[in-house]
């Protein structure tokens, strides 16, 4: 005879512990992204790992951004977005848009070659994969935006090693 599964509704369950939660998550392995973004709100560009495909009918994908980032008001005003896939020797790019080095954003740009893809968005041309989209809708969970976007343009290079990111550590994978 199996196990009951636990009662969703039971209140003597504790909290789940922010630091445990964040702990667990650190060891979901993820491909770094830069997500870049150009128009009225300016050009913009941080470093993300959430994001992922929605469908192919429309091709769109999904990306997650912190509300408190200035990315994200900007996303939001020029309604695009572009995915960049970072390779593994992008470490420094990767820190770069995660605001490590402090720089401001035009000098952050400096730290590749970018190409202008359909919605106006930089595309870094090194990286493995470039994923242009206009924003089609967005969700708000927690302290995040869940921003869906419809593929506008895509441009990707041959297979090579991407960058990851586990355990509060970059690694380095074939894709």
């Amino acid at each position: 005879m199996s196990t009951p599964p636990p009662d969703p509704t039971d209140q003597d369950r504790l909290p789940l512990d922010t630091t445990i939660f964040r702990e667990a998550m650190s060891r979901i392995a993820a491909a770094v992204h830069v997500v870049t973004t150009d128009g009225p709100a300016g050009r913009m560009g941080a470093t993300v790992s959430a994001a992922c495909s929605v469908s192919d009918n429309p091709a769109s994908i999904l990306i997650c951004l912190n509300r408190g980032i200035r990315i994200h008001d900007a996303v939001l005003e020029n309604r695009c977005f572009c995915l960049n896939t970072l390779s593994d020797d992008h470490e420094d790019i990767s820190d770069t848009f995660a605001g490590r080095d402090k720089l401001e954003m035009p000098d952050r740009f400096a730290k590749g070659e970018w190409t202008v893809l359909a919605t106006g968005c930089p595309a870094l041309d090194s990286a493995r994969l470039s994923v242009d989209c206009e924003v089609h809708s967005v969700t708000e969970m927690g302290t995040h935006s869940i921003i869906v976007g419809t593929v506008t343009d895509l441009r990707m290079t041959d297979p090579g090693k991407s960058l990851l990111y586990v355990r509060r550590g970059y690694k380095s994978l074939d894709t």
